[in-house]
């Protein structure tokens, strides 16, 4: 389904006050959001958990719809806390043997940095290609670095400084190939760019949801595949991971034999109704639709900063671009840009040196007029 034809305005408050294009960051809340929000807070205030089963009921509906925007089984799908918890269950559920390594590529954000450089307590190497002069990271590159005690890739799906997006596909089959577990941080790509996971083959994907997927922080989501649910122990399990988890009593109770095994607690109902009704909006409006917007919105403002004399970092080309637009001008302060842009109510970032612009399918031609007005 696909309608772009939404009150934006109303839909998305935020752009009465503020250009909102920092969605590589924290994301604005939608109206359906916020009122998910409101009406779970009023319905445990009034009735406590007495609806409980309704509640069990937009879990299952957010897991479902998650997993349609994932391309994968809707059992496939853990909702964590964020996506270093994602991450964690991923790197603590393998059984590491002394000399084993992962490969990944430098310049990682810390979420997808940690996980792996914690194992080195067990003896597992982490092995960092270097990104190209181009501001690409090769996958020749990564392969390089693997030998027969690689387990395990693990890379952006998009870069959070550049916004190049990695080929989810070619990540896939390479890792394939080399009999290696396949993990992808997808925090920047995830609401901003088409996934289809079992299509590409990948193991493990994680991100929260409080960027481009338009929700609240601290709910996000785990893809977990089927075929590698055979090979992860149980030590990230609790609980909640156990078919059948509301007999307290019976202490032998099976794991989920999918991603369901993640949930290891009590469930976070109020960031699951956020997220429904974020997913609800990907629905409704379709992603395809909000990923041609996005690039529509980015391509515009790119033509406008490289007119203006910016340098472009990011990767533009078909399958590697995102809705991330990484800029520099010699003898400019990005810090400083980025000051002057908020006390002109347009919102952006610096990272690495550079300022960072993150548009969403809702921001419009016109407001990028204006941010570059602000400039």
């Amino acid at each position: 389904m696909s309608d772009l034809s939404l009150n934006l305005d109303r839909e998305f408050p935020i752009r009465r006050e503020w250009v909102y294009m920092n969605h590589a960051g924290v994301c604005p809340l939608p109206a359906r959001v916020a009122e998910a929000i409101r009406l779970f807070a009023d319905q445990a205030a009034a009735a406590g958990a007495t609806r409980y089963a309704d509640w069990k009921a937009t879990l299952q509906r957010a897991r479902e719809r998650a997993a349609g925007l994932l391309g994968c089984e809707a059992n496939e799908v853990a909702f964590v806390k964020n996506t270093t918890h994602g991450l964690l269950c991923v790197a603590n559920s393998i059984d590491w043997r002394a000399g084993d390594n992962v490969v990944t590529f430098e310049g990682e954000f810390p979420a997808n940095f940690w996980p792996w450089k914690n194992l080195e307590r067990l003896g597992v190497e982490r092995r960092a290609a270097p990104w190209r002069p181009d501001g690409r990271a090769s996958l020749q590159d990564l392969e390089a670095l693997m030998d027969s005690r690689t387990r395990l890739a693990a890379a952006s799906w998009v870069s959070y400084a550049n916004g190049f997006r990695l080929d989810g596909a070619a990540f896939g089959a390479l890792c394939r190939r080399r009999g290696v577990l396949s993990c992808f941080d997808g925090i920047q790509g995830l609401g901003a760019a088409p996934a289809n996971v079992a299509e590409w083959g990948i193991d493990f994907l994680s991100a929260d949801g409080h960027k481009w997927l338009l929700a609240p922080e601290g709910f996000g989501v785990l893809y977990c595949s089927n075929r590698a649910v055979g090979q992860l122990n149980d030590a990230m399990t609790g609980w909640c991971s156990r078919a059948g988890y509301g007999d307290y009593e019976d202490h032998s109770l099976p794991l989920h034999g999918d991603a369901r095994r993640f949930e290891e607690g009590s469930h976070n109902m109020l960031g699951a109704h956020a997220f429904d009704a974020a997913m609800g909006l990907f629905h409704e409006v379709g992603m395809d639709a909000i990923a041609a917007r996005i690039r529509a919105v980015t391509n515009y403002l790119v033509e406008r900063l490289r007119r203006a004399g910016w340098a472009i970092h990011s990767p533009r080309g078909e399958g590697e671009w995102s809705g991330i637009v990484s800029v520099s001008k010699a003898d400019v302060d990005p810090q400083a840009v980025v000051k002057r842009l908020f006390e002109r109510r347009v919102v952006a970032a610096a990272r690495v040196g550079r300022v960072r612009f993150s548009p969403h399918f809702y921001n419009t031609e016109d407001e990028a007029d204006r941010a570059m007005e602000a400039m």
